[in-house]
């Protein structure tokens, strides 16, 4: 059990915990989920001036429509939605995170967890407790250590409980992969069209992968083989889909031109020849007149590959 050494003492350096609300302590308005990209940048810069280091912004996957800003220097991983809303955050060592006056980081992975469980802190294992543990009612989840005398050195906060949201796989047969997607203009592909519905989707291509994601719509079918990620809106119409292949070897085209896995200056030129205009974004080459986006994952450079492409 925490005793009195473990409580917060005044003036303390660190983050304490809001459940579903976000951090309190070292910036003045602290970091609450829900906020614009822009706000927190500017909140960050005016709090710590040259202190604030590198800011590093980064795909969280190649099929995420937001993204992410991570501060080495202030032990922050920052995730924004597609409209740029904080929806979830990551903090972590050089920052100390405290709960209810308990120590979270910087200390042994099972102290803290008996000292959370003595408290009346549920919590719900992932898996087998390799992949860590999750306080549902408090709105955080622990990264397990890679050994029993490591210590936690990572708290995520989330809007909503993990554990509310499972995923799970549907039972449709399955049906051949897709490994070629053709694109329509303004509309999605040959295959797969924005405003279809979720259960016609899902007679053709099979089984899913089925959750409800973090922003974007209310449900979400993942189709590992054809290499989509499709969301849905509450009437179950297709809202965004993205195509980005994992462990599978497939494309998408369009006017001929192959666009995933290869260097994005090469796809911006082979595109420009076909009359198709690119506008360079933040990781990222829109095609406004055709309705889609050119993802990366890492730095905007001519060399770095499309990792997939969306639609809506």
């Amino acid at each position: 059990m925490a005793d009195d050494a473990t409580r917060i003492p005044e003036g303390y350096g660190g983050w304490e915990i809001r459940p579903f609300e976000g951090l309190t302590g070292l910036v003045p308005g602290g970091v609450r989920l829900g906020e614009r990209r822009q706000v927190l940048a500017e909140r960050f810069a005016a709090a710590f001036g040259d202190d604030l280091g590198e800011v590093r912004t980064f795909r969280k996957a190649p099929w995420s429509t937001g993204l992410s800003d991570h501060y080495p220097e202030g032990g922050l991983i920052l995730h924004f939605d597609d409209r740029e809303r904080l929806v979830h955050l990551e903090a972590f060592d050089p920052a100390p995170v405290w709960y209810d006056g308990l120590p979270l980081t910087g200390r042994r992975y099972p102290d803290v967890l008996a000292d959370l469980r003595e408290r009346g802190c549920r919590l719900i294992e992932d898996g087998d407790g390799d992949d860590g543990v999750e306080a549902p009612d408090a709105g955080f989840h622990l990264t397990a250590p890679h050994g029993p005398d490591d210590l936690v050195d990572c708290v995520g906060l989330f809007r909503r409980p993990l554990s509310a949201d499972p995923v799970t796989m549907s039972d449709e047969p399955p049906v051949e992969p897709v490994l070629e997607h053709r694109l329509v203009s303004g509309e999605g592909t040959e295959a797969v069209r924005l405003g279809q519905d979720r259960w016609e989707l899902r007679g053709r291509l099979g089984p899913a992968l089925q959750s409800r994601p973090d922003y974007g719509g209310e449900s979400q079918d993942w189709y590992f083989d054809h290499g989509l990620v499709l969301t849905f809106d509450a009437a179950d119409r297709l809202a965004s889909l993205v195509i980005s292949y994992s462990g599978v070897s497939g494309t998408a085209v369009f006017r001929g031109v192959p666009l995933l896995d290869r260097p994005y200056a090469e796809v911006v030129a082979d595109l420009a020849a076909q009359g198709v205009r690119v506008e360079d974004g933040e990781l990222a080459g829109r095609v406004p007149e055709h309705g889609f986006t050119l993802q990366l994952v890492g730095r905007q450079n001519p060399a770095m590959p499309v990792t997939a492409v969306a639609f809506g």
